[in-house]
């Protein structure tokens, strides 16, 4: 089953590099121009549903570029929860024991463990109950990163290291 994975476009915390988990915030300028382009993009990829997370930058990017399709949000597809961290900078020197480590979770927040409990979750009922769709997902940065770490094999090294960035897509085989 081909699945798409979008994470939401730009939005004013991603330019200013700014912790935001569930702290519900639009896109930026920038980011509505982005989503546009991409709807344009995708327009014959053979998708034929929309998963998105509930926050407002993820269901903003998803209603752009879905044209038409059917929208469905999954809490499941939310972004890491902060905790303490939230809209804070994410240059801080006590956040890189959270952000480099699966099981810690932040003060207040959610562990990678905690969102690959989600994913995982999602992903199977996603293959259950959908088998027969081309299925966008339209996600965030945390929650990008752990569904590529179950749908591709991944080092600890490579999880921590990659990022997809806003407004990119990805395909995989689920």
């Amino acid at each position: 089953m081909k699945i798409y994975v979008l994470r939401h476009c730009t939005t004013e915390y991603s330019l200013k590099k700014i912790y935001c988990g569930k702290t519900d915030i639009p896109l930026s300028e920038e980011g509505r121009v982005e989503a546009e382009r991409l709807g344009a993009s995708l327009k014959d990829s053979g998708i034929d549903i929309v998963f998105t997370s509930p926050l407002l930058r993820a269901r903003e990017t998803a209603e752009t570029v879905a044209a038409g399709l059917p929208i469905v949000c999954d809490e499941r597809l939310a972004e890491r929860d902060f905790g303490d961290f939230e809209q804070t900078s994410v240059a801080r020197e006590d956040g890189k024991k959270y952000r480099f480590s699966f099981a810690l979770r932040y003060p207040n927040g959610e562990s990678y463990l905690d969102v690959a409990a989600r994913i995982g979750s999602f992903l199977g009922e996603l293959k259950e109950k959908y088998a027969d769709k081309t299925p966008l997902l339209v996600s965030h940065g945390s929650a990008c990163r752990v569904l590529r770490a179950y749908l591709l094999p991944m080092t600890d090294e490579e999880f921590y290291a990659y990022s997809q960035p806003n407004g990119a897509v990805e395909e995989y085989e689920l």
